[in-house]
């Protein structure tokens, strides 16, 4: 009996054992699964991940993003197709295959980009009106494609763009992306259709109206004003007409008698309304076209008037002359501003004198058929064309002869040219003129004739 409970003790005790080293195994188990789980998780965290408007993107080249300390820079022609952009090389209006230039385009909007410049232009789709920024870093090169810096990249494209260093992540969200976010989340937004009032969304306003956004049956009077994104009103709903500028950040509104003033983020009165309508001609220099009474003239800041609304247009039609793809129809060479007064021209500086009387008949070369050649400006020499009518003969046939201005108004050429023009050799643009049926170089002819040419582009600063 005692060798039987001997065994049996021997086997419990062995059993116990047993079943010790199971609950170690599993405990072993379940510590190892718990190590291999955070070790999985950690590994996921640190691999890449890009996400726009909230999904992910698979698959992006390697050269995507570049980086620098802090600082990420983005392939533009690679984040084009991401964000709903097209890609072209080369300047925008130039028609080359220029690989330092490049500009992208939405259903909405241009931007252009040139390699070693801090500088962007923004105008919108099938329009001339330029509107430009300086950006914190310049446009780069690196293996043959041109890189933006990521912050400079929101301004551009209109987008959020966050990097997380820790998580390894990057988010992307365009302005469709917060303009169906607000229409959803505010029933008084007024930004399903006006592309510069959706961009105000950018700088955390919200255009608002007097009329819920989901009522699509109301046919009565609408008025508009801009509050937060939190929803803390700046402006009420008391305007006909409301539309963001970018650059500056303020809204040009519209009263109830049609007239336009121009009120600031914050909601002050920058320039009351008293005018028929209002454009912003300068962002720099802050500078308006001011319309009243079918007449033109040009406010400064503040409202205070650089040229009184007495002409009958202010500016020239910068697609008649493509030749020169000019940047800003109102003030060439960021100084001259031309005007036009019972069909004669003259000049104006940006601070408001007269520099050129109103006796030229024309400004720019404008008779010929092919708009690509016509010129308006010689950029290196700083000159501007003009232009005066003749009477030809007896019957009332007339010729316009051509002369040039300098940017400060100074005549360098009399008006006396039978021609002149812009043509394209080898991807470079030459000037020429024609004088008596010969035709010369346009800059090396006036430096012939004004050897002084350099002293007289000098601006004497006041």
């Amino acid at each position: 009996m005692e060798i039987i409970e001997t065994n049996q003790d021997l086997k419990q005790i062995k059993m116990k054992k047993i079943t010790l080293w199971i609950k170690i195994a599993i405990v072993l188990l379940f510590v190892i699964s718990i190590i291999l789980f955070i070790t999985i998780f950690y590994l996921k965290q640190q691999l890449f991940k890009f996400y726009v408007n909230n999904e992910k993107i698979a698959t992006v080249n390697d050269d995507l993003f570049l980086y620098e300390g802090d600082k990420v820079y983005v392939s533009i022609r690679d984040i084009a197709p991401l964000i709903d952009y097209k890609y072209f090389q080369g300047g925008y209006k130039e028609y080359t295959e220029d690989e330092l230039k490049c500009y992208l385009q939405s259903n909405n909007e241009i931007c252009t980009f040139e390699e070693g410049t801090n500088t962007i232009y923004k105008t919108p789709v099938n329009k001339i009106d330029y509107q430009y920024f300086t950006t914190d870093d310049e446009v780069k090169i690196v293996n043959e494609k041109l890189y933006i810096n990521s912050k400079d990249l929101q301004l551009a494209c209109n987008l959020t763009f966050q990097y997380n260093k820790e998580k390894n992540t990057i988010q992307i969200h365009t302005l469709p992306y917060y303009v169906d976010l607000y229409m959803k989340n505010n029933k008084y937004s007024a930004i399903s259709t006006n592309f510069n009032n959706q961009k105000a969304l950018m700088y955390g306003l919200l255009v608002t109206q007097n009329i819920d956004n989901t009522d699509k049956n109301y046919y009565g009077d609408r008025y508009y004003g801009f509050s937060t994104l939190d929803n803390k009103e700046i402006v009420g709903t008391k305007y006909t007409d409301i539309e963001f500028i970018e650059s500056t950040q303020e809204f040009i509104v519209k009263t109830t008698e049609n007239k336009v003033g121009i009120i600031t983020s914050d909601g002050e009165t920058k320039v009351s309304p008293q005018y028929d309508n209002l454009k912003q001609i300068d962002k720099d220099l802050n500078l308006y076209l001011a319309t009243v009474n079918n007449k033109q003239g040009v406010l400064e800041k503040n409202g205070k008037i650089l040229i009184y609304p007495e002409y009958d247009s202010i500016g020239i039609d910068a697609n008649s002359f493509q030749g020169n793809n000019i940047k800003n129809s109102y003030l060439l060479f960021n100084n001259a501003i031309p005007v036009q007064q019972n069909g004669k021209w003259g000049l104006f500086d940006k601070k408001g004198n007269k520099i050129l009387d109103l006796k030229y008949d024309g400004i720019g070369s404008s008779d010929n058929k092919n708009t690509t050649n016509n010129i308006i400006i010689i950029p290196a020499i700083k000159t501007i064309i003009v232009s005066k009518n003749y009477q030809r003969d007896n019957f009332g046939a007339k010729v316009t002869l051509y002369g040039f201005v300098n940017y400060l108004g100074k005549e360098l050429v009399p008006a006396g040219l039978e021609k002149v023009y812009a043509t394209v050799n080898d991807g470079r643009i030459e000037y020429s003129m024609e004088y008596k049926g010969q035709t010369y170089n346009i800059i090396e002819k006036i430096r012939d004739i004004v050897p002084n040419l350099d002293e007289l582009n000098t601006e004497i600063k006041k």
